[in-house]
Order: structure tokens, then sequence, then C-alpha cells
């Protein structure tokens, strides 16, 4: 049960092409309820038709959203950014939905998301990228791991389209790399607790 005495958390998730499989079996882990709010930023075009909450509903019965513009951030919730939009976090601990222009031609963008997350104030519990086929999100991984949280960056070697991870590690070599136990090592991520 949510101790709403607790401060926020925050765990930032980021992928593209390739990363899409990893977010459904990252989902699949969490079969209790969580102390943080999850976000998970995914490269979709304007005309994407899925909602990502229905397409994924069986996998947990953890809440999903789709938020939308000055939505609060609750715990125990996993929230997907929406197509064509750049999904923010204010100090105020809500949403903001952005229609800026497009980083690295994506909207919603990886940096827009972590690195408002990062000025927020917000306690970031975890940030993590997968696989995609641009440099998005490097910059933010960058800043966030700078103000002292914990990143993880997916090995390149074993993702499906190495240039995100890769462009991540080379921007700040400090990451931690997961492995191929990647799931197992998420998951201890997930239900650990914040130090």
């Amino acid at each position: 049960m949510e101790n709403k005495d607790l401060p926020l958390e925050l765990v930032l998730i980021g992928g593209s092409s390739g990363s899409f499989v990893i977010f459904e079996e990252i989902l699949k882990l969490l079969d209790r309820p969580l102390s943080c709010a999850i976000l998970f930023v995914l490269h979709r075009g304007k005309s994407s038709l899925f909602e990502l909450p229905k397409l994924f509903r069986s996998k947990t019965q953890v809440r999903m959203e789709e938020p939308q513009h000055l939505d609060p951030i609750m715990k125990n919730c996993i929230y997907f950014a929406v197509p064509d939009y750049h999904l923010l976090v204010g100090p105020d601990e809500r949403f903001y939905l952005d229609g800026t222009e497009k980083d690295f031609f994506s909207r919603p963008s990886l940096d827009a998301t972590f690195i408002s997350a990062a000025q927020s104030g917000i306690y970031i519990k975890a940030a993590m990228i997968f696989s995609g086929a641009s440099e998005d999100g490097a910059l933010g991984m960058k800043i966030i791991a700078e103000r002292g949280f914990k990143t993880y960056v997916q090995n390149p070697t074993i993702a499906e389209v190495e240039r995100m991870p890769a462009a991540a590690i080379r921007t700040h070599g400090k990451h931690h790399i997961l492995t191929e136990n990647v799931f197992e090592e998420i998951r201890s991520i997930l239900y650990s607790y914040s130090t």
C-alpha cells in the first residue's frame, strides 16, 4: 500500500527502435505495488494510434496512464509519454505537455523528460536508456548522473540498435551498464529502497 507521507520518487526509462519489447518485459516484472512513479519515454510519431496503457493492460496490475497537461505525478503509477508532445516534469510534481521543436527529430524526446526531471528537485531513483537509433537521452542521462542519481545504460553490444546506449556511454562514462541479466537487474532496482 502506498505511504502518502513518503516523498515522490521517479524512475525514468527511455528508448526508441528496439525498445518496445524491452518495455513490455519490464512491465511484466511489476507484480506488486511501487514506491515510485515510472515514466516511460518511447519515440512515437504524431500519427501513432496506440494507447500504450491499453496495449500493455495484460502485462501488469500496476496502474498505467498517458498523462495530460497538469496531471499530478502519483506514486505506484506507470506513465507513458503521449505522441507529439515532450513530457516535462515540474517542480510542483505535475506533468507539463510541451509542443516546442522536436529533439533529434522526436517529440516526445528523452532529453526533454530527463532534463526537466533532473531540474525539478524530485528524487530520481534511477534513469535508464535502452536500444534506439538516435543520440537522444545522452545529455539528459549525463545531467542526471552529475546530480548524483543512479543511471543505467543497456550494453550496446546486446541492444537491438546500439546508437542510443552507445551515445549515452560516450557522453558520460560512469553509467552502470546493464548486462545480459538486464531484467533481473531492473527488477532489483525498481523494488530496492532508495539510499
